[in-house]
Parts: structure tokens; sequence; C-alpha cells
């Protein structure tokens, strides 16, 4: 993901801890030349600052398996290279997925728009829950048409506009 200013993931990386590299970190490198080695202090999740093949910064990381629940509740999505979730306590976290992959929307884009329906699906009930891929088709019908629309990087899908596509059937074409 690129390193920009003012993106949804430039006030992730404000809140991540710089610190020596790790096995995870190597795992993470892939053999790619590292800049800086982070960790997010909120879920542990490794995270390196790499050179892109023009030498731009890119944040390289692996999204977690499921996110620090407590008492908050999913309060929006954010589009941006990769599913986002704000929190109702003010935090943001890249969408939990399984390992080495992200999360996408869009049309055209494959499975991905039902993927990302389903983590969504699951963590607007229980934020803490770690969501299972397996049957990502079975995710609500709205909901996957809602992440199926071409949205601009940055769109941000509040918490009513999700619940609101999770019980409306899609529109037929």
């Amino acid at each position: 993901m690129p390193v920009r200013p003012g993106t949804i993931s430039e006030r992730w990386a404000r809140r991540l801890t710089m610190c020596d590299p790790t096995a995870a970190h190597v795992v993470l490198a892939q053999g790619k030349r590292a800049e800086a080695f982070f960790i997010d202090p909120l879920t542990d999740m490794p995270v390196m600052r790499t050179p892109d093949n023009g030498g731009k910064p890119v944040w390289r990381f692996y999204a977690p398996l499921s996110l620090p629940a407590g008492d908050a509740e999913l309060a929006s999505v954010v589009l941006h290279h990769t599913v986002w979730v704000t929190t109702s306590d003010g935090h943001l976290h890249p969408a939990p997925c399984t390992p080495s992959e992200h999360l996408w929307w869009g049309n055209g884009y494959g499975d991905r728009p039902s993927e990302a329906a389903t983590v969504i699906n699951v963590l607007l009930d229980d934020l803490g829950a770690t969501p299972h891929l397996r049957e990502h088709w079975n995710a609500p019908k709205g909901l996957t048409a809602l992440l199926n629309e071409d949205h601009k990087q940055g769109t941000e899908l509040t918490r009513s506009t999700l619940l609101h596509a999770r019980m409306t059937p899609p529109r037929a074409r």
C-alpha cells in the first residue's frame, strides 16, 4: 500500500511503533529490502515500510485474523487499497482477513466483493470475531452488491449504510 499523506492508512500508521525486526517481519519481507520495521501496538501486527519498484515507500503488512473488540462496534468501513474498519471507540484497523490476502471491492474483481461482504457482515455483529471466508458466497446479497460497486479510493461506508445494504436485496439490473 503506498505511503501517502492525508489517507486513512496514514492515520493508522501514526500509531505504529518502530521496532527491531522479528521472525514475522522476515516472513512479511519476502526478500524485499526494508526501510523500517514497526508493530501495531493494538494488534501486535508486524508492519514494514519498503521501497516499491520506483523507489517510493509502501506499507507491507498482513491483515489481522481478528480485531480487539472490547465494548466497541464497527462504526464504518473505509475503502482504501483494502478494507479499513473504524470503531466506535475511535480506533482504525485493516479489516481482518485470511493470511496473505487482502479485501477488495468493485465490479470485475471476482470473489473479492463477497469476501469483503462476509467480513463486514461478521464484524457488524461481533467486532472481535474471526471471519471465515470458506463460504463467502453466502454473504448477504445486498452487502455484496454494495461492495460490487466501483467506489473511489477513500470512500467511507457508515454502519447505517452497511446495515441497510445487509437487509436490502440488490436491485435487478
